[in-house]
């Protein structure tokens, strides 16, 4: 237990290695550039941690290596005891076996389903009772409540986020992935939602790895900082960021 009596989360472990071929020029002729090769060893507790580098450096495959989108050549994924990946044991759960929620830089909400139905998908198979205490969570958590029987293309960039950042988190995720979730936004629309994030880190008190270019982002979330360059882990400080 922590200082304010909360269960301390699991951390995730994540050991990957995975090469992806360079572009050709043709069949014929050499890649043009060596092939890209992400090897990376990392920690992540409870808490924020952000994940910084430039881009294509590999900050979103490792996130996708995590998630089970894409599977490493070799290594372990795991949280506390969950194996969700083992190359060497042959284990690979999909990605409706780990507890993971994942938030991407696009939005990608059905546009036929309302607010309400987007966020209850992915616990269409809970009991109804549960399915509509863990939908009134969310929808209290990141204010939109007002907004369940609106269809996405009725509400703006910085609710359809939200409802994006609902939709991960209502199926209570050991681990919560975010990849640059707020490109685009101006900053007084980040601000409300980096305030509610940083309330359910609080109250939930998960692993979550943060991928962003934005310094104030950085600065307003972060626990801790994790710096990437060609696929390698290059700065991985052990003390929180100053705040």
């Amino acid at each position: 237990m922590d200082t304010v009596d909360r269960e301390i989360a699991a951390p995730l472990m994540a050991r990957v290695r995975k090469a992806r071929a360079a572009a050709h020029r043709r069949a014929s002729l050499p890649p043009l550039a060596p092939p890209f090769v992400l090897d990376v060893t990392l920690e992540i507790p409870a808490g924020i941690s952000i994940l910084l580098g430039p881009s294509g450096a590999g900050k979103s495959t490792l996130l996708d290596c995590i998630a089970g989108l894409v599977r490493p050549d070799v290594g372990c994924v795991r949280v506390g005891q969950d194996v969700w990946f083992d190359s060497q044991k042959s284990i690979d759960l999909p990605v409706h076996q780990r507890r993971v929620g994942y938030v991407f830089q696009s939005l990608a909400l059905f546009p036929h389903l309302s607010v309400e139905q987007n966020i209850v998908y992915g616990i269409a198979q809970r009991a109804p009772q549960e399915r509509s205490q863990r939908l009134e969570e969310v929808l209290q958590a990141f204010g939109i409540a007002d907004l369940r029987g609106r269809k996405p293309a009725e509400i703006s960039g910085g609710e359809a986020q939200r409802v994006e950042l609902a939709r991960a988190l209502v199926t209570d995720p050991q681990v919560l992935l975010l990849d640059e979730p707020m490109s685009g936004l101006d900053e007084e629309l980040k601000a409300g939602i980096i305030a509610d994030l940083r309330a359910w880190r609080t109250a939930k008190n998960i692993p979550i790895l943060y991928v962003t270019h934005s310094k104030s982002e950085a600065q307003a979330l972060g626990d801790r900082r994790i710096v990437m360059r060609a696929g390698k882990v290059i700065d991985q400080p052990s003390a929180p960021m100053p705040g």
